[in-house]
């Protein structure tokens, strides 16, 4: 049946699937913290095995290109691996569900810079989204009455990590017109891979040491949050476009917040529950805008 779907149902389906897909990461990152690993050792791993899997994809499978070392590649791997490590420290104090919420204002931060950037025209509604992600991580935060303290240290990185995807994803509309977005993701890990070790090398010895479980959960990383999320993502622009796809996988965080429910017993305080609502109704102003003209 689902092979006589129409090409708009079968895309939809798959960037659902791939946003299902990166909704898992900070259940995963939860479970290595649980399994002894830190931020540092987790992301290398992932983006270890993520460029070997990657790797052995597109030289044996695809027959393309599998590097792409431009100077503009170069600064998106660099912000990448930070925001990676930003978020990866974020849920060392924070909830799965809540450094996801923070992470995913991200949008608006785009939306925002691509006007001043790009000189792309002025929308109102995007501003309007802005003022509700930033009174929603308010709330998230407590500083409007959250019911009790979270780290503000947790909250920093979290804001971090979101600052640094936005240039990571801003640097992405030039780097994407000319590379393959495989290419990409593989130079990306492997620049990963580069930058972790030498800063973090005198911490990285319980690599040498892994446990099977430790092995199997960033390998898990790797093939859900890599190589099954970009390549369905990708499957889905084919179908649907870039501007659906985008809408539709706002979906993300509101599959990770059911995952931190249903599997990590995290919960929401009404208050914090309000201000998830503010931050994802401001996603979604933020991508409707852009995926829609601007009547004149």
């Amino acid at each position: 049946m689902f092979s006589n779907a129409s090409p708009n149902f079968k895309g939809s389906a798959y960037i659902l699937f791939s946003a299902l897909m990166y909704a898992t990461l900070p259940i995963l990152v939860k479970i290595a913290y649980a399994a002894g690993l830190g931020p540092d050792s987790t992301l290398l791993l992932r983006y270890l095995f993520s460029f070997i899997l990657l790797g052995g994809l597109v030289k044996f499978c695809i027959h393309g290109r599998l590097l792409s070392l431009s100077p503009m590649v170069v600064a998106q791997g660099i912000f990448l691996t930070s925001s990676g490590l930003f978020y990866f420290f974020a849920l060392e104090t924070l909830s799965a569900g809540l450094t996801t919420v923070i992470f995913f204002t991200h949008p608006v931060m785009v939306a925002i810079l691509t006007i001043l950037i790009f000189k792309e025209k002025f929308i109102p509604r995007l501003f309007v989204g802005l003022a509700l992600a930033l009174t929603g991580i308010a709330l998230i935060s407590g500083l409007l009455g959250g019911g009790h303290d979270l780290s503000v240290r947790g909250i920093t990185w979290a804001l971090l990590a979101c600052l640094c995807y936005t240039f990571y994803s801003l640097i992405g509309q030039k780097t994407l017109a000319v590379n393959d977005p495989l290419s990409i993701t593989a130079t990306l890990s492997l620049l990963a891979v580069i930058i972790i070790i030498p800063a973090y090398h005198s911490d990285l010895g319980l690599i040498l040491h892994l446990t099977r479980q430790q092995i199997l959960i960033t390998l898990a990383m790797a093939v859900m949050n890599t190589l099954l999320a970009v390549l369905f993502f990708l499957k889905g622009v084919q179908k649907v476009g870039a501007s659906r796809a985008t809408l539709i996988s706002t979906a993300e965080p509101v599959f990770c917040l059911l995952m931190a429910f249903f599997m990590l017993k995290e919960t929401l305080t009404p208050i914090e529950l309000i201000g998830s609502v503010l931050v994802f109704i401001s996603m979604l102003l933020a991508v409707y805008s852009r995926a829609l003209p601007v009547n004149k």
